[in-house]
């Protein structure tokens, strides 16, 4: 990659069979690599596709990577392997923790998409409405209080003792996976990085 192109947009597509990368610098030129996807773990795949298409700038990924990658504006991650185990609903059993106050945040859903379809009428008499079934049931949704500032700032501390009840409690239900989900945590990432090792921990 000459000095002049700054990498800026990364964008991936891990379909079923291949995994598509879709590079683009601060100019707009673009670059588009493949690899094979690796299903028990996509990373692979993903690296391996960013490495291909990185090739095309004459960038040597795995030397270059950690001087790019900091100019990087936007990642975009999706794929058919997840849109498959959404609409089949065959994906793993998993459980949330959430800012305490919030547990039900997911299942409201969007509601002008949970509508998408009914007619006027049905719009207006909700006892028509028939809501989405919740990918995540409200039993394995646990809040934890916390809570991190509109301006990054830590407003309520992470109560520690809850987030290991919260996790002992998902893994006694069989989970075999844990979402960590609190407000403005892409602003200040502590308290779930924080949860993370906690779930660690009661996990082993």
């Amino acid at each position: 990659m000459s000095p002049k192109r700054e990498l800026q947009i990364i964008g991936s597509d891990a379909g079923g069979t291949m995994t598509d990368m879709f590079l683009v610098d601060k100019d707009g030129e673009f670059a588009v690599g493949k690899a094979s996807t690796t299903p028990k773990d996509e990373s692979i795949g993903f690296w391996e596709s960013l490495t291909d298409a990185a090739l095309y700038w004459g960038l040597d990924w795995e030397k270059e990577a950690k001087s790019v990658l900091p100019g990087v504006l936007a990642a975009v991650y999706c794929g058919t392997m997840m849109l498959n185990a959404l609409l089949t609903r065959t994906g793993r059993k998993i459980g949330i923790i959430i800012t305490k106050g919030f547990e039900d945040t997911l299942l409201h859903q969007r509601g002008a998409e949970i509508y998408a379809g009914y007619g006027y009428q049905d719009r207006m008499h909700k006892v028509a409405h028939i809501p989405n079934k919740p990918f995540v049931p409200k039993k394995l949704i646990k809040g934890v209080t916390e809570r991190i500032g509109l301006f990054w700032d830590e407003v309520v501390p992470l109560y520690e003792e809850e987030a290991r009840k919260a996790v002992a409690e998902l893994m006694d239900k069989g989970v075999e996976g844990i979402v960590v989900l609190f407000l403005f945590s892409y602003l200040n990432p502590a308290h779930e990085k924080r949860v993370s090792e906690i779930a660690k921990e009661v996990m082993r």
